[in-house]
């Protein structure tokens, strides 16, 4: 069943085009992942369809009695409100349905109308999950870490955690609509996973907004997109949608050429005909029929490819340092609760570390304590950087930069006017926004700049804490490129999943108040976590041992089997060593085709093609037995 919609819509903002022709349905239990670049019009779509805006063309369906909920990033409630009273608000509606259901209950429901009336309103109850409202309640709390907090004053949770409660509070109510704008802010990755499992389930329709991968894979069944005024939906999560989309484009762009191809064989044709007609009637007609057909082509000719939106590429450049980056000793650090304690660790050089923990673990401050901005708490704590280190802190609190700078004015600075320009360009600054004052920056245009700062200094040593907040998709790809060229050594801090995953190689984890070093990479991690999880699940809680942990890599058991595994990758790899090496023959080959004949061109295309498809499948075949070398692992 349609809940809402999008008919044709268009919007504007002064002259703009934001939205043409935009036509989105939301369903009864649809999901949407809303995608699309910073800026590109997603909030536009969300506050069309909660009627906070009008459209300038088409309309906006929304069914009779439908409740929309709307996610606020600050959450509006009474300082002086407990948690349990500040969530009470959510069952208000609900609350008024029970007491109506009552009364027309006491009232006697042998009248045809009264029944009728009640059978509507019983309905609406049962839809909106009215009798397990307080079930959902302790769920939803406990699910984002307000278990036993419920006697505690809103007025003493910090930004995030209220943020926390508004989105709490919002799904406990549970109406027939989620309107989400970056519902996983504030969220560590656990909670990540829980709201993508109940979205996942919601009964509902929900329309997402968030740059999280795997949240919206995960929790999504539609995605839309939007892009240069476009809104294109398709059926699938954003993975899949990616995947349908590339491939779309690619048919496209082989029948454009294709149709180039014949367009010029036509033209051609006719070319010719033209000039052998001379003064022959009977081949100036054929010439003219021949012109009227390369028309008719023309006509049905896929139009060109509308324009792209900018891509970013950027990189870290750095000079070498010494092997041992750093080395820690007796890092200790309490705030209300002890963070961490006795805490001993080297970073080396090429290091590639994710910081994890829930959310308010302290790592923020471990990373502080690290780099020296703040002290130990025991006095004998020390940090010593190895030689030629050169750290670069992501900030995205932009210290040292006069707010009241343009952006242009503070690139002037650091880069001359020559670069200025052109480097604003590649971060997606158009012209007329690096005129803007540093302080009326955006969230997503602060965290630009403040990676566009981290290029600048040939660091060697990058700490960033969640640099993915406030980035789009396709700035976070840009962002995973860059690091994984990066040369140096790597510290974060993310909750994003699928950008720890593809950026590091090594664990940290700061959980109650103890440290741990896993030695591997974040799906090691899980496995771990989850071993040590199973205990304490049976009833034997793990003691978390001792402060400064390290969990390595289990020794490998060298049975038949496994043996034969790992001879087996062996001889892949060296024979996808020998197919790459063909390869690179080959490439060298066609890019100095001098002195080849178009028959020997063809071939060498032919062998590359074949060199190219070898190559994928030794590939595949080395992944598949390293994977199956990783489960005689665990």
């Amino acid at each position: 069943m349609i809940l809402a919609a999008l008919q044709n819509v268009d919007k504007f903002y002064g002259g703009q085009t934001v939205l043409e022709g935009a036509t989105l349905e939301l369903r009864t239990g649809a999901r949407t992942a809303l995608i699309g670049r910073n800026g590109a019009g997603k909030s536009t779509i969300l506050r069309l369809i909660s009627g906070e805006e009008e459209p300038d063309g088409g309309s906006v369906f929304v069914r009779d009695g439908v409740q929309f909920g709307i996610l606020e990033q600050g959450l509006v409630a009474n300082p002086l409100e407990t948690i349990a009273q500040t969530c009470e608000e959510a069952f208000r509606e609900l609350d008024a349905l029970e007491e109506r259901l009552a009364e027309l209950e006491k009232a006697g429901l042998d009248d045809p109308r009264t029944f009728e009336r009640w059978e509507t309103l019983h309905e609406q109850f049962e839809r909106r999950g009215g009798y397990e409202r307080r079930s959902r309640r302790d769920g939803v709390l406990h699910a984002l870490g307000f278990a036993g907090r419920l006697n505690e004053p809103v007025a003493n949770l910090s930004g995030g955690e209220r943020t926390r409660l508004g989105l709490a509070r919002l799904l406990m109510r549970a109406p027939d609509v989620l309107l989400l704008d970056e519902p996983t802010n504030h969220l560590d990755m656990e909670m990540r996973d829980w709201l993508a499992g109940y979205l996942a389930r919601y009964n509902g329709a929900a329309l997402i907004v968030s740059h999280d991968r795997d949240f919206l894979d995960t929790a999504c069944s539609v995605t839309a997109e939007i892009s240069l005024g476009v809104l294109r939906v398709l059926e699938g999560n954003p993975s899949r949608f990616k995947q349908q989309r590339a491939e779309q484009e690619r048919i496209e762009a082989a029948t454009r050429a294709n149709e180039r191809k014949e367009l010029e064989r036509l033209q051609a044709s006719a070319e010719q005909m033209k000039k052998w007609a001379g003064q022959n009637a009977k081949l100036h007609r054929r010439a003219k029929a021949m012109e009227k057909r390369v028309d008719r082509f023309e006509e049905v000719m896929l139009d060109d490819a509308g324009p792209e939106e900018r891509t970013t590429r950027f990189s870290f450049d750095s000079d070498p340092s010494g092997d041992i980056v750093l080395q820690a000793r007796n890092l200790s650090k309490s705030f209300d609760k002890p963070l961490f304690s006795g805490v001993e660790t080297t970073v080396r050089q090429g290091d590639r570390i994710a910081l994890l923990g829930p959310n308010g673990a302290g790592k923020t401050p471990f990373l502080r304590v690290l780099l020296g901005e703040e002290p130990s708490d025991d006095p004998r704590g020390e940090v010593q950087f190895g030689s030629r280190v050169r750290v670069g802190y992501y900030d995205q609190q932009l210290a040292g930069v006069d707010p009241g700078k343009t952006l242009i004015e503070e690139m002037i600075r650091l880069v001359g006017d020559v670069e200025a320009h052109n480097l604003l360009g590649r971060f997606l600054f158009p012209f007329e926004a690096q005129y803007k004052q540093i302080k009326d920056l955006s969230g997503g245009e602060r965290a630009r700049l403040a990676l566009l700062k981290l290029t600048l200094g040939r660091y060697n040593l990058l700490v960033l804490d969640e640099p993915t907040n406030h980035l789009d998709v396709e700035m976070i790809e840009a962002l995973e490129d860059a690091l994984n060229a990066f040369e140096g050594t790597l510290i974060l801090i993310s909750h994003d999943r699928r950008f720890v995953a593809n950026t590091t190689d090594t664990i940290w984890e700061i959980r109650d108040g103890h440290f741990e070093a896993y030695e591997g990479d974040l799906s090691f991690y899980q496995r771990k976590r989850q071993q040590l999880q199973a205990p304490a699940a049976n009833g034997k809680a793990h003691s978390g041992g001792a402060q400064n942990v390290r969990v390595e890599e289990e020794p490998r058991q060298k049975g038949p089997a496994r043996g034969k595994l790992e001879r087996k990758l062996e001889e892949q790899e060296a024979r996808v060593h020998e197919l790459e090496g063909w390869l690179g023959e080959l490439d060298a080959r066609l890019s100095a085709p001098e002195g080849l004949s178009p028959e020997e061109l063809i071939e060498l295309g032919r062998e590359h093609e074949a060199a190219e498809s070898q190559l994928l499948d030794a590939m595949a075949a080395w992944e598949e037995t390293q994977e199956a070398l990783a489960l005689k692992s665990s």
